[in-house]
């Protein structure tokens, strides 16, 4: 049995409508959401703003509720995987959303890691350890009456401060092993 990263907390519509915004999501880009629970958030990129929208939820379960959802507002775009987060490889992905805790966050480094310089990851609540923020979002629910925060960050400069942590500590890269192509899944949404 694998075991989950984090419990599915959803995450409200109106945040995550702006937060999406602000991020700059356009059409027919690509948005992979790591732990993506219900489906909201592939279903909403999808929708909304026209892009490209894989979530990958290690709950079998979750994944049917999120397909069947899918399938019943007869929305393309959004497609569904059962995989553990830690096994997906993102590169040709232009945004990342999680909503992690930071020990969660922690275990998928090596996963964010493999997305192209240029890609955005948006992270819901939690700071990612050791990467500075592009950008904080503070964004006011109506629905929860209270702020949420949201994390910004460039993989390029993740990766710039991973090569400057290497190069300080003398380290070299391990092996990525096996992991789940993600930009294949896109082909079909």
């Amino acid at each position: 049995m694998r075991r989950r990263l984090n419990p599915f907390v959803p995450s409200p519509r109106d945040v995550l409508v702006r937060a999406l915004s602000e991020a700059g999501v356009w059409p027919d880009s690509s948005l992979v959401d790591l732990g993506s629970g219900d489906g909201r958030v592939p279903m909403l990129a999808a929708k909304e703003f026209r892009a490209k929208a894989v979530g990958v939820e290690i709950d079998g379960v979750l994944v049917e509720h999120a397909e069947r959802t899918r399938r019943a507002l007869g929305l393309r775009g959004a497609r569904f995987v059962e995989a553990d987060a830690r096994s997906v490889d993102l590169s040709s992905v232009n945004f990342v959303f999680t909503y992690l805790t930071t020990d969660a966050l922690e275990a998928i480094k090596p996963a964010l890691l493999t997305a192209d310089k240029d890609a955005l990851v948006i992270a819901h609540g939690y700071p990612v350890k050791g990467w500075t923020p592009t950008e904080v979002l503070r964004i006011w629910s109506s629905s929860t009456g209270k702020h949420h925060v949201f994390y910004l960050y460039r993989i390029e400069d993740a990766l710039r401060a991973r090569v400057s942590e290497a190069r300080s500590l003398g380290a070299v890269g391990g092996a990525a092993g096996s992991r789940l192509r993600v930009a294949s899944l896109f082909e079909n949404t």
